[in-house]
């Protein structure tokens, strides 16, 4: 599971069944796509390496959201904002992964986000037109208002997503599947009915999960936390050249 074999293998079989489309391509004229999201959530360099899988393998761009506000990672390091630039220039889109405070006032939210996009265009020195929210099973509210921001995108609007609390629809409008916390529990893209109607799908995933090989949850953990581990001990030794090099064996 979770490696970047079954993830060509998930985007072959959805291109089979889907046209996968970006969310400014779709529009009440469209009866049939998929939305493809990834949210970076610990790491960006294993962001990178899925948008070079997606562009020079797979010809498929994807929007990729990326937090202001992460105690895992600078999305505003030289280092990651040359490789979000990166991502930006193959094609991909960028757009802000949103964690607002549960207590905003619903009138200042949309300021909340403008900022922050601002901020992400500022740096990276392009458009960013785009955002998704964070942690939504913690402030599941925030879904259900469809937040509109002018001459941007939510990635949770009606045309890409269907709220709701309780039981499943009967009928739903879009079908969303996600790999959040390492596990596909709204259904995993090789069991799904594709002629199931909607034919309409956002597809979720997080680059975090994905590797080479794939792992279970807590190797995969394991792996990370040695590579973030190592990116910040390569990061002291750049600052400082008192720092040991022993420690980077």
């Amino acid at each position: 599971m979770f490696s970047y074999a079954e993830y060509r293998n998930i985007i072959s079989l959805v291109k089979q069944n889907l046209p996968i489309m970006d969310f400014s391509e779709v529009s009440d004229e469209i009866n049939s796509f998929c939305v493809l999201r990834h949210d970076i959530e610990f790491s960006i360099d294993r962001a990178l390496t899925m948008a070079r899988i997606e562009h020079d393998e797979l010809g498929v761009h994807s929007t990729y959201t990326v937090q202001l506000r992460n105690n895992s990672y600078n999305a505003l390091s030289q280092k990651n904002i040359e490789a979000i630039q990166e991502i930006d220039a193959m094609g991909h889109y960028i757009g802000l992964h949103q964690n607002p405070p549960s207590d905003i006032p619903d009138d200042h939210l949309v300021d909340y986000i403008m900022k922050d996009i601002e901020t992400l265009e500022h740096y990276y020195g392009f458009e960013v037109d785009r955002f998704a929210f964070h942690r939504c099973g913690s402030n599941p509210g925030i879904l259900e208002k469809y937040v509109e921001v002018p001459d941007k995108i939510n990635c949770y609007a009606k045309e890409f997503f269907h709220y709701f609390s309780g039981d499943k629809p009967e009928e739903l409008r879009v079908h969303y599947l996600a790999d959040s916390n390492h596990q596909w529990k709204y259904g995993h893209p090789f069991n799904i009915d594709y002629w199931e109607l909607p034919q309409k799908m956002q597809l979720l995933t997080h680059p975090y999960s994905w590797t080479e090989n794939g792992y279970e949850n807590v190797i995969n953990w394991t792996k990370l936390i040695k590579e973030r581990n190592k990116e910040l001990l390569l990061d002291m030794q750049t600052e400082t050249r008192s720092f040991p090099k022993e420690l980077l064996l």
